[in-house]
């Protein structure tokens, strides 16, 4: 004789994003082609590292305030008009969106937000090649190894600026790094 059980809540399902303000809308658009793909809802996160939290209100505002006093202002990090880009790219795609702008460190954002959503997976997008990159990468690390290592859910790593291929790979040394020279001599 079959159990019966009482029917399943459905939950729409949702894929986490992360986007910068002068990221290339690639990283949203790929993000959306899985939310499309998944039936899910899309929410794109910004995290300002640049400030930390002061306050978390009851209904979901958070008061914050620059690390460094002298930085600036309390714009928003998205402007109307990069919102507009956004929703021109998405419309037409038919993917339903949200933005979520938070502040603090970029990984632990992306967790926290994909685990109130209970996201299928996170999406993030490579760090621009050339001085500012790197001084972000020094100072922040990684975003996409942190996710990886942090929590369980799947991590999608778009590439911004991939490398041409008669380029060689960051880690392959001439003469020490090569894996075929690995695997020919064993090691």
């Amino acid at each position: 004789m079959a159990e019966t059980s009482e029917p399943r809540e459905l939950v729409e399902p949702v894929i986490v994003v992360g986007v910068l303000p002068d990221q290339p809308l690639w990283v949203i658009q790929v993000a959306a082609e899985f939310a499309r793909t998944f039936r899910a809802r899309l929410v794109c996160v910004s995290v300002d590292s640049s400030r930390y939290v002061l306050q978390d209100l009851p209904d979901g505002t958070l008061i914050s305030a620059p690390i460094d006093p002298d930085s600036g202002g309390d714009e928003p990090l998205f402007p109307q008009e990069r919102l507009d880009e956004i929703d021109a790219l998405l419309g037409p795609m038919q993917v339903r969106w949200t933005m979520r702008e938070l502040v603090g460190e970029a990984a632990m954002s992306l967790m926290t937000v994909a685990d109130e959503e209970n996201a299928l997976m996170i999406v993030v997008g490579t760090r621009q090649n050339g001085f500012g990159g790197a001084v972000r990468r020094f100072f922040a690390g990684s975003v996409a190894v942190r996710l990886s290592h942090r929590q369980y859910r799947p991590v999608v790593v778009v590439p911004i600026e991939p490398t041409e291929d008669t380029r060689r790979m960051p880690w392959e040394d001439p003469e020490e790094g090569s894996p075929t020279r690995h695997a020919a001599d064993g090691r």
